[in-house]
């Protein structure tokens, strides 16, 4: 039987994209996953890529814990999301501009 005061082993990890329809959900995820092993799924599950792009600018993209940017990408998910048995995170996309040459 399950202790209620023990955390859940697995995650629901949901990632909303405003852009997209649909956010990202995945039911079971392992509170070891790290933030950069998420954010590397996450962005092929929308079709996103970093880096240069042909206009010069450059595109990234970062998770967010409510109003905490997720910087550290070896971070575990168990340890943002607690004890808590879903962990809803937003995805922002960041365009910094070329030098136009």
């Amino acid at each position: 039987m399950d202790n209620p005061n023990k955390p859940h082993r697995s995650l629901k990890v949901i990632v909303i994209y405003p852009p997209a329809a649909n956010p990202f959900q995945d039911e079971i995820v392992s509170r070891e996953e790290t933030v950069g092993a998420l954010k590397k799924r996450v962005l092929v599950a929308f079709g996103l890529t970093e880096g240069p792009q042909p206009d010069g600018s450059t595109t990234t993209y970062t998770l967010h814990h409510g109003k905490d940017e997720l910087t550290d990408p070896s971070q575990s998910l168990g340890a943002i999301a607690g004890d808590k048995p879903v962990l809803q995170l937003k995805l922002a996309q960041q365009v910094t501009q070329g030098d136009g040459r």
